[in-house]
């Protein structure tokens, strides 16, 4: 008989394993914490723990990463599991769910061959398993990382786990390259969780989302009266990366002045705040990202060109959500579930036709474009049914596209028929900041228009409005 500790609080969904496991021959017990569990119990005695994320803090999950566990989280997400993953979780399971998925991933990890987690090898992803479901079987794709988070099993997706591995062991710089919306940032978290930095922070900067005239003082620091407003000396992002990994994403983005200043981190490991003269040692493993083509800038005078061909060393290039074959089935299918508990609403049925829709749209948001159109499909369709017109998308243009709904087209298996109508807010904008980018600074343009200037950039990438060239010289 296999014995299992259960630890959650008292209102927990987690609490009705206890009779279902019982019911199956398994001996159970309950604790509300973790630290009541090592208290009460010898740990060892039991061959798996199942615990709520709510009762499960860092700290705690500590004191446990010898044992077997499953972590089960009322609130899932894919960062979620790969943080508890990267602790030592065998399984992550959304709540709440049902006795046939536990079941089968309980005995998944008892049969499991018993390994020192401290020596496992990160190259045996099938180990483990995120977003677990009771459709699970041998023929059910693997996630080609544990550690990134990202669903995949298309020939594209292999290619980027296999560099991704090799890469990570490494302390090289390297460049991810993708499009917006494709995980650039969720590769950058697996390389640093499978590093030798992963007990060490991480640190993620979108170089696009920080105002021109803070960047430097954001990532390098800067010293008591270096400048309006600075009325206390701080360390930068960067310095705060020390011993562990800087994400710089959108690199592209970071002004010429900013380049130069990085180029020196880069070759001498040295920075200097703002203001100072003197210099301090730093020691960080740098992943950068971007989805522009940094030759092609290199070529136009937009980007510095020493400092180029030092974050080229590795490139990783994650493709295309519409490059991915059957993989978009599979990404929609998760994220249809987490639409589907953040709103409450009954998992509906994942018809063709609906499929089908999917696979014919070209995805230019990419995997963020999905997960919202989702959201919007579950929100507005009829509880229990899913209509494809709801996913309400748009073509690269901004135009909306009309698909064939599920009574019209329940005989069809083929891909739905597309119709652009109308325009949209998104004309006004791109003609907007085409017509005044020449005689307005970007937070100008973005005051005009009423947003910020984080939202000004995303709508540039977007609609693919190009900056104007003379503000990076």
């Amino acid at each position: 008989m296999y014995h299992v500790m259960v630890i959650c609080g008292d209102h927990s969904p987690l609490k009705e394993v206890d009779r279902w496991l019982s019911r199956n021959g398994f001996h159970v017990n309950i604790s509300q914490s973790i630290d009541q569990a090592i208290k009460h119990y010898e740990l060892d005695d039991f061959e798996l723990l199942l615990i709520d994320a709510d009762v499960a803090p860092d700290d705690a999950l500590t004191k446990i990463k010898h044992q077997t566990f499953i972590i089960f989280d009322q609130r899932p997400s894919l960062n979620a599991a790969i943080e508890y993953m990267s602790k030592g979780a065998n399984y992550f399971i959304p709540l709440p769910t049902d006795s046939d998925t536990v079941l089968a991933q309980v005995i998944a990890a008892l049969e499991k061959p018993k390994q020192d987690k401290s020596i496992q090898s990160p190259t045996t992803p099938e180990n483990i398993s995120l977003f677990a479901s009771s459709e699970t079987s041998p023929s059910t794709p693997k996630l080609g990382s544990p550690e990134s988070g990202i669903i995949g099993n298309s020939p594209a997706m292999h290619t980027l786990f296999d560099e991704l591995v090799k890469v990570a062991k490494t302390d090289a710089t390297v460049l991810v390259h993708g499009e917006s919306g494709t995980g650039k940032e969720l590769v950058a978290k697996s390389i640093h969780n499978l590093s030798k930095r992963k007990n060490n922070a991480l640190i993620s900067v979108n170089c696009a989302a920080i105002p021109e005239n803070l960047i430097e003082s954001e990532l390098f620091g800067h010293e008591k009266g270096a400048f309006t407003g600075a009325v206390s000396a701080r360390d930068g992002l960067i310095m705060a990366a020390d011993e562990g990994t800087l994400f710089l994403d959108e690199i592209g983005e970071l002004p010429l002045e900013a380049q130069a200043r990085l180029l020196r981190v880069l070759q001498e490991g040295e920075i200097r705040r703002v203001g100072a003269v003197t210099s301090s040692h730093v020691d960080i493993r740098l992943v950068t990202a971007t989805h522009r083509n940094l030759l092609q800038m290199v070529q136009n005078g937009m980007f510095r060109e020493d400092l180029y061909y030092r974050l080229y060393v590795m490139e990783l290039s994650v493709p295309a959500l519409r490059e991915r074959g059957e993989d978009i089935s599979l990404i929609a299918k998760v994220l249809l579930e987490k639409a589907c508990k953040k709103h409450d609403k009954a998992l509906p049925r994942y018809t063709k036709t609906f499929d089908a829709a999917i696979r014919s749209h070209q995805w230019p948001g990419n995997v963020r474009e999905l997960e919202n159109a989702l959201e919007r499909a579950v929100i507005l369709s009829p509880e229990g049914k899913l209509d494809a017109h709801n996913l309400k998308l748009k073509n690269r243009e901004g135009h909306a596209i009309v698909t064939k709904t599920e009574h019209n087209d329940a005989a069809s298996d083929t891909p739905s028929a597309f119709v652009i109508e109308g325009s949209t807010l998104d004309d006004y904008f791109k003609h907007f900041v085409l017509t005044h980018q020449h005689k307005m600074t970007e937070t100008q343009l973005a005051q005009s228009l009423g947003i910020s200037r984080k939202s000004l950039w995303e709508r540039r990438q977007k609609l693919k409005i190009p900056r104007k060239v003379t503000e990076q010289k």
